[in-house]
């Protein structure tokens, strides 16, 4: 409808197709959708913002990540480093590294077809949970050439200097 056209690109909806149809009519299903966020522009527009300034929701991880945005991929594929999940509800952290192949964008993605990335402590949430409370920042970024240990180091001492074993959702 014309009159939403200023909403195109930047309402976030939760919505679970629990029919067995794969093609469902709009006007069917418009009262299982729940708005969860409505963001200030088009995020699909988004640039990156450089290392020191990304903080983003799991739902916009999520789409830049299916949409697979080129900019953001190019840039975190190619750096290893320390992440800082939060729990945006409880206010718990988890601290992790990336420095697998496609390095932050690949450690990312297990978050986004998964919830929990493989960590026994996100494990335990329910990935709607995830879905609505859990943003995403980095805390420090290495080139691709850092070795693993380093990362791991690092990851490490932040890990201890946030007190991420006490009081969030590191076990490890």
């Amino acid at each position: 409808m014309e009159k939403f056209t200023k909403f195109f690109g930047r309402v976030i909806v939760n919505f679970h197709n629990t029919s067995q149809n794969l093609i469902r009519r709009p006007e069917a299903v418009i009262d299982e959708m729940e708005v969860v966020e409505i963001l200030s522009n088009n995020f699909s527009d988004r640039d990156f913002p450089g290392y020191a300034n990304v903080t983003i929701t799991w739902s916009q991880l999520h789409q830049i990540i299916s949409r697979n945005n080129r900019e953001w991929r190019t840039a975190l594929q190619n750096q290893k480093g320390i992440y800082l999940i939060t729990d945006t509800r409880s206010g718990k952290q988890y601290v992790g590294s990336a420095y697998g192949k496609e390095m932050i964008w690949g450690r990312w993605q297990a978050y986004v077809f998964t919830g929990h990335g493989g960590n026994e402590a996100l494990k335990k949430l329910p990935f709607e949970y995830i879905k609505q409370h859990f943003q995403y920042s980095i805390l420090e970024i290495a080139d691709g050439k850092s070795s693993d240990q380093y990362i791991l180091e690092r990851e490490n001492w932040w890990k201890r200097a946030l007190l991420m074993r006490t009081f969030g959702y590191n076990m490890n």
